[in-house]
């Protein structure tokens, strides 16, 4: 389970945001978090056309080194009122602690805004995520999937009801696309007893299958090393360290995808979506063979992952607490003192 930040979503959002849910006067809103403490709207625009001839206005409110939510209001409706895209903006530029946060605080948002009415979750690092182009390339994969065989459905259906079968080197995951390997299984559960700290997880895109990338026992130094400059990954690593004098053993979550900043090469639009689109699926692997998940991370380049971003994610400061001083004593007030007479 991914810890959370505890920011709250302001009035003044949920005010805004309630008016416009169920009208046509707004298209999108910048929400951003202010000063740690809560998320509020930072920017707006106004419809001006269909929902696809405004998406190039959101690009003028991206910056390359500071994150931000997006809502976005589509022209089509659902039962509880006109359908929104979430978007994520989280750029590599961004600092640290930023993209802890707003990985920590989007639960919170969708929560306390009500989350029926966001019909699709998309993240991004670079402004180009969020073009309208790259957004129909994402529908488009996500509806891609082929008419499925009875056999097949039958299969899904018992994939739905939380059935996951083994044997004849794959297994099946609930609500994954692809068949997984046994391997990837085995790994994991090697990672759960202590056997290994390190499994990679890939997805075979020619042969569409989510198999191992190789496990092993590293230590946090070595696992930079481990992530690919020109590829999308999942990892899984047992972050071993010291927590108020005792030994803690926590399981990160990592989804690498480099952008092509800082020394990576931007991977493929179609493996990028490719991989975001399997992220909670690659979760519910992990959830099949009971590896507890401390947190989950997501970093364009291996040495994005730091000792300190790590520690600050487990194990939060406390915030400090205002001191508050008791105000004096009006006088006349107070007990009865008693006084010498002349």
């Amino acid at each position: 389970m991914s810890h959370s930040s505890g920011i709250t979503v302001s009035a003044s959002l949920v005010s805004e945001f309630g008016s416009a849910r169920n009208g046509t006067e707004k298209r999108f809103f910048k929400v951003q978090i202010i000063d740690e403490s809560h998320l509020d709207v930072t920017a707006s625009e106004n419809s001006s056309g269909t929902w696809d001839a405004d998406f190039g206005k959101v690009q003028s409110y991206l910056k390359d080194n500071e994150a931000c939510y997006v809502l976005y209001r589509l022209d089509s409706t659902n039962s509880v009122g006109y359908e929104w895209v979430l978007f994520s903006y989280v750029p590599d530029k961004a600092k640290v602690r930023e993209k802890m946060l707003y990985s920590s605080t989007k639960a919170n948002l969708k929560l306390q805004l009500g989350g029926g009415c966001f019909v699709q979750e998309i993240f991004g690092t670079v402004p180009k995520d969020l073009t309208l182009d790259s957004y129909n390339k994402w529908v488009a994969h996500q509806r891609a999937e082929a008419p499925l065989t009875r056999a097949e459905l039958e299969k899904k259906e018992e994939e739905e009801q939380g059935v996951v079968t083994g044997g004849g080197g794959t297994g099946s995951v609930p609500g994954l696309s692809f068949p997984v390997d046994d391997k990837v299984l085995q790994e994991l559960r090697q990672l759960k007893s202590g056997g290994v700290t390190y499994v990679q997880v890939v997805i075979d895109s020619a042969n569409e299958r989510i198999v191992s990338g190789g496990a092993k026992k590293i230590d946090l130094s070595s696992l930079a090393a481990e992530v690919p400059l020109d590829e999308p990954r999942f990892h899984f690593f047992n972050f071993q360290h010291e927590h108020n004098g005792s030994s803690v053993d926590s399981i990160i979550y990592i989804y690498s995808s480099p952008d092509g900043s800082e020394g990576t090469k931007s991977a493929p639009v179609k493996l990028r979506m490719l991989y975001s689109s399997s992220k909670a699926n690659v979760v519910n692997i992990a959830t099949s063979v009971d590896l507890a998940i401390a947190t989950r991370l997501e970093v364009n380049k291996g040495s994005d992952i730091t000792e300190e971003s790590l520690m600050l994610t487990l194990h939060p400061p406390e915030p400090e607490k205002k001191q508050t001083f008791a105000r004096p004593k009006a006088a006349g007030r107070g007990p009865a003192r008693l006084t010498k007479g002349k």
